[in-house]
């Protein structure tokens, strides 16, 4: 289940899958309680937008410190809708990376979004966590499996105890695609209304988390559509392009 937490004026959203487990701190942020403008209105954490640096920068503080973590030590990918994971053990940007992998205390890993989904794993034995940016591409290019994948090899995690949350992200409702996207995705992730499909792609990430033997327990998704609410949410596909970007941070403590 995942509960909105307010933060003086912000919403940060918290998986309580998570929030059960020491040792980790976490959310999936709104778009409430920024200073940006029109149409970065007002928690827009992306920098290379169209938005006021300033604004965004101060943006930033906030997030943060709502987080109760350092602005300067996130560690963050260049996202580019790929399948490169990033194992990271200092703070920084990583180039053509779409999820983070760490088992370095105080160094939040970073997702940016804004119709894509946030995806957090968490592995509590070995201690390890990922932070996946899985749009589409990503999902159909293997990201998830392959950051299952190095969490078993690198540093011996056990998938059948790994937790996972899914954060805000466009759904089924409101996620119409064409033919060259239905077609990559198995059928009972993809609805039909009105002779149009329609993209489930949080089921989609289910199910390949359960692919590579993750329980359904264990998989907490938030429900909560990015087109649908628009007072709440950043969504590229409903305001045409012309918007900002939410965060995801996960760290260890």
């Amino acid at each position: 289940m995942f509960n909105a937490v307010h933060t003086n004026d912000l919403i940060i959203y918290k998986s309580s899958l998570l929030n059960s487990r020491n040792g980790i701190y976490h959310g999936f942020g709104a778009r409430v309680g920024g200073v940006s403008n029109s149409p970065y209105n007002t928690l827009n954490l992306g920098l290379s937008i169209g938005d006021i640096p300033e604004n965004v920068h101060k943006n930033r503080e906030l997030f943060f410190q709502a987080l109760k973590s350092d602005p300067q030590q996130f560690a963050q990918g260049v996202q580019v809708h790929g399948n490169t994971i990033q194992i990271v053990d200092h703070p920084g940007t990583f180039e053509s990376t779409d999820a983070l992998l760490t088992i370095r205390k105080n160094i939040p890993l970073i997702i940016k979004t804004a119709d894509c989904a946030p995806v957090i794993l968490f592995e509590p034995e070995q201690e390890v966590i990922a932070a996946v940016h899985a749009g589409w591409r990503s999902v159909v290019k293997g990201i998830l499996e392959n950051t299952i994948r190095i969490m078993v090899e690198n540093f011996d995690c056990e998938p059948e105890i790994i937790k996972c949350a899914i954060g805000p992200s466009i759904r089924s409702c409101c996620y119409e695609v064409k033919s060259d996207v239905s077609s990559r995705f198995p059928d009972d992730v993809i609805l039909w209304k009105n002779n149009k499909s329609y993209l489930d792609i949080p089921k989609a990430i289910q199910l390949r988390l359960i692919d590579q033997g993750i329980q359904i327990e264990n998989i907490d998704d938030s429900q909560l559509c990015t087109a649908c609410n628009e007072k709440l949410f950043f969504s590229h596909r409903r305001d045409k392009g012309k918007t900002g970007r939410m965060m995801t941070a996960v760290y260890l403590t």
